[in-house]
């Protein structure tokens, strides 16, 4: 998987200058973004867009005449950029919120493989780590450290319940894997 990382100066170095110059004008003038892991959709300077990221460069659909990608998609993707930025900025809580629920997820499973008897056949509920995982992915373009972080730990937490030798099943085994890629990803930011 493409490692994607998504900054003002991806952005700057991936369009004409004078996208970008216009791109930042209007970057304010951005409302009602919606996010769906790397796929926005949002209204700038009276249009909408909708943006697909992706490893080389933006792919986008705008109401506006101009080629791809337009200011105004350039623009959807700055205010998402710099949201982001904000959000982790501005919760200082937010490591500490992920780490806590990683943990309780974690540790249930933990005990639940611990709980099984030799011969058991356990086969983990993984949603609630999936439900994380994705909240990490929508960080890794924005929060590179806090992703190596929290990638780290749950690594190394969930090859500990595999190492139980109860589980059955792809799902926990999976998710290693995805924590592995998202770690990988934030390395390279």
């Amino acid at each position: 998987m493409a490692r994607i990382e998504v900054t003002e100066q991806s952005l700057r170095a991936g369009v004409d200058d004078r996208v970008f110059q216009q791109a930042l004008a209007w970057s304010d003038q951005t409302a009602g973004i919606s996010a769906t892991g790397l796929d926005l959709e949002a209204v700038v300077a009276g249009s909408a867009v909708s943006v697909r990221i992706r490893p080389d460069g933006i792919d986008a659909r705008c109401e506006c005449p101009a080629s791809m990608p337009c200011a105004h998609a350039v623009a959807a993707v700055l205010a998402w950029v710099r949201a982001g930025e904000e959000e982790a900025e501005q919760d200082p809580d937010l490591a500490a919120e992920l780490f806590a629920e990683f943990d309780d997820v974690l540790g249930e499973l933990a005990d639940e493989a611990r709980a099984c008897q030799p011969g058991d056949e356990w086969y983990p509920d993984t949603d609630d780590l999936e439900d994380l995982l994705d909240e990490v992915e929508e960080l890794a373009g924005q929060a590179p450290d806090l992703v190596r972080e929290l990638t780290g730990q749950v690594i190394e937490r969930i090859k500990d319940v595999l190492g139980s030798g109860q589980c059955q099943g792809d799902d926990l085994a999976e998710a290693l894997a995805r924590a592995e890629d998202l770690s990988g990803q934030a390395r390279g930011a």
